[in-house]
């Protein structure tokens, strides 16, 4: 019978490989040993919630993502590309936040026809 240990471990050997990274340097992203890291990978330790986290925003993919019964989560790939997201600003400072945001509108948002943007672009 599977373990939720070992069912987390295959999550998270899926998405290390997922992102093609070996052990080491998940391993060293996280700030734990490779040999943790592979014990982890197959059930035979028990990580703490703060080492799932580390690993799981080295994945990029929200710590809730490696106890889900399915590997899509249940969610279509544009909800797990904002939970991915999320996952990687969840910790930082309002400021880098907002930073974030904004750098996100500036790449996404059009110039609007009649803008000075949008004149210097046509010519």
């Amino acid at each position: 019978m599977e373990t939720i240990y070992t069912s987390i471990g295959k999550k998270i050997r899926q998405e290390r490989r997922r992102l093609r990274l070996t052990q080491e340097e998940l391993a060293e992203k996280a700030d734990i040993s490779a040999n943790f890291l592979g014990h982890i990978e197959r059930g035979t330790k028990r990580p703490t919630l703060n080492t799932l986290m580390k690993i799981a925003d080295v994945l990029q993919i929200p710590m809730g993502a490696l106890f889900a019964a399915e590997t899509t989560y249940g969610l279509p790939p544009e909800d797990l590309f904002i939970k991915r997201f999320m996952s990687l600003v969840r910790d930082k400072k309002r400021e880098e936040k907002e930073l974030v945001l904004k750098i996100a509108k500036m790449i996404l948002e059009k110039p609007k026809k009649g803008s000075k943007k949008a004149k210097k672009g046509s010519e």
